[in-house]
């Protein structure tokens, strides 16, 4: 029995003064810690589309958006519709178009008419990051082209990062 105290009081001995020694030391442990994403804002056509609206009033596509922040849009009609080309610069013949772009992961629907986006204009496309998602475009001619000869048009359309939100 004897044996058994002196081993258990040399423990109680040893433990306290390392209890002791563990929480008298100050020691700290500072880490610097930082990360960067840069902006990111594309889109693409998944394949190529060329919209003949010889015969066919309506075309649709779907468009690859990739945003890592709340983003704009902006549209951009060369000539505000499809131009025929053999014309006189004072006699012009332009057919209007109508587009609808839609976003559905982020609640987003825009429509506009060619001739509104003669000059550019920029939509905000809300608060919510669209990352990388799928947008639907739809451009309809409200009627046949009637004139004839080559008609054209180049749609811009652009994603910025909407850096006001």
């Amino acid at each position: 029995m004897l044996f058994f105290v002196k081993y258990t009081a040399a423990f109680l001995v040893l433990h306290s003064c390392y209890f002791v020694a563990s929480t008298q030391a100050n020691e700290s442990l500072t880490l610097a810690l930082s990360g960067v994403i840069e902006d990111r804002c594309v889109i693409a056509l998944p394949t190529s589309a060329i919209f003949d609206f010889s015969q066919q009033l309506v075309h649709s596509t779907t468009i690859a958006i990739d945003c890592n922040q709340a983003m704009l849009v902006a549209l951009h009609s060369e000539y505000g519709g499809l131009k025929l080309s053999q014309t006189q610069a004072e006699n012009d013949v332009v057919a209007a178009y109508d587009i609808e772009l839609k976003i559905e992961s982020i609640q987003f629907r825009l429509t506009a008419n060619s001739i509104d986006i003669q000059q550019e204009r920029r939509f905000s496309a809300g608060e919510d990051i669209p990352f990388a998602t799928s947008a639907s475009l739809d451009i309809s001619l409200p009627k046949a082209l009637a004139h004839a000869g080559k008609y054209s048009d180049i749609l811009h359309i652009e994603v910025y990062p909407n850096l006001t939100q």
